[in-house]
């Protein structure tokens, strides 16, 4: 689950509709509204990691709602995806609203594709890296579980975890690992240690959490983030945990 707010604002009620119920699937935490007015009402008091609006509203258009978001400091960072149904709306999305990014009113898998790459994107600059139900924040070494205080680690276990998440669902091999921890190319030596390393990451996580990190080989390891809270793995390839 995403457990990331998203604010939708478009005034077809249709489109409207079904983008929230798209969304709410998808696991986001949705806020909806039918009119630039009511969005930035829903803005200021929910304050949403994100914003999916359409480009022309019934009271406004995205410029209106970008420019009043985009003079308080600290909104100035929420994240904008201009959605409309008329390519031409493209260049002034990006220069006159100031947008992170503009997608064709169509597909949701392709919208919902694009929102996901502008959250990774802001969230890398912030130091935030957000996977299903946990987050790392790189100030303070904090790792948050749907938004509360999960665990403390240590810098060497944030820094793995966070490497693990990064990439995830990909397996990342010990060279990689090696270079990222030791600024060096893996030694033989070096197996043992991010082993150890490994087993009290995931002693740290707890049983639950733990067993996401598996380990296949000749792959390396990997972050598998669970379909849903039964903690069933969303691959269904056979992996070895050490």
């Amino acid at each position: 689950m995403h457990h990331c707010k998203l604010l939708i604002v478009d005034d077809d009620p249709i489109w409207l509709k079904t983008a929230v119920r798209f969304f709410s699937f998808k696991g986001y935490r949705v806020y909806s509204a039918d009119s630039c007015a009511a969005g930035l009402k829903l803005f200021v008091s929910n304050v949403p990691d994100c914003v999916l609006l359409d480009y022309n509203l019934i009271d406004g258009d995205a410029e209106v709602f970008c420019r009043k978001v985009r003079s308080g400091e600290k909104l100035l960072r929420t994240p904008v995806v201009v959605v409309s149904g008329e390519e031409m709306r493209e260049m002034q999305a990006y220069t006159v609203c100031q947008a992170d990014a503009f997608v064709l009113k169509g597909s949701f898998e392709r919208i919902t594709a694009v929102v996901e790459m502008v959250m990774r994107r802001i969230n890398w600059e912030r130091g935030v890296i957000k996977v299903g139900d946990l987050k790392l924040e790189k100030v303070g070494f904090r790792v948050l579980r749907n938004s509360r205080p999960f665990v403390e680690l240590s810098p060497e276990q944030f820094q793995l975890l966070y490497l693990l998440l990064q990439e995830s669902p990909e397996f990342v091999s010990e060279e990689t690992i090696s270079r990222f921890l030791y600024n060096s190319d893996f030694a033989p030596q070096n197996e043992d240690s991010i082993r150890g390393l490994m087993q009290r990451l995931r002693k740290k996580l707890g049983k639950q959490l733990g067993r996401r990190i598996k380990n296949k080989s000749r792959l390396g390891w990997i972050y598998v983030q669970p379909r849903s809270r039964s903690e069933k793995p969303r691959s269904s390839a056979e992996m070895s945990t050490v």
